[in-house]
């Protein structure tokens, strides 16, 4: 986690306090797919929601965030991150989204791959 803390021991707390599930969000694709990763197997519903920015900048984890800080990057159009969600299902995530910079667009793209499977 950004903070730290290990997502494993993340999903033991969750597990633990009876969450209805884990859900990896608003981080980079890449991110989200090493998470979901160790995560896979867990008792609870695996989730994964990634952002569309190129990273989190020292200027973002400040007290006053803005979205002026961050970069959208250019090579996660619905295509590439549908194939991040193909890779996210196979890995045990049942539930799949988008966060910032990810729109309607790739999200129908990985709707309709999921549901060709």
């Amino acid at each position: 986690l950004r903070s730290g803390e290990a997502v494993t021991d993340a999903l033991n707390l969750a597990e633990d306090l009876g969450a209805a599930a884990m859900l990896i969000n608003c981080s980079r694709p890449e991110a989200v797919s090493q998470a979901v990763t160790l995560i896979s197997g867990a008792a609870i519903p695996v989730g994964a929601y990634a952002n569309g920015f190129t990273r989190i900048t020292e200027a973002f984890k400040s007290a006053n965030p803005k979205i002026t800080d961050l970069s959208e990057r250019t090579d996660l159009g619905p295509d590439a991150y549908a194939d991040f969600g193909d890779a996210w299902a196979k890995d045990g995530a049942t539930i799949i989204g988008g966060c910032c910079e990810v729109g309607p667009a790739h999200i129908a793209e990985v709707a309709r791959r999921l549901k060709g499977a």
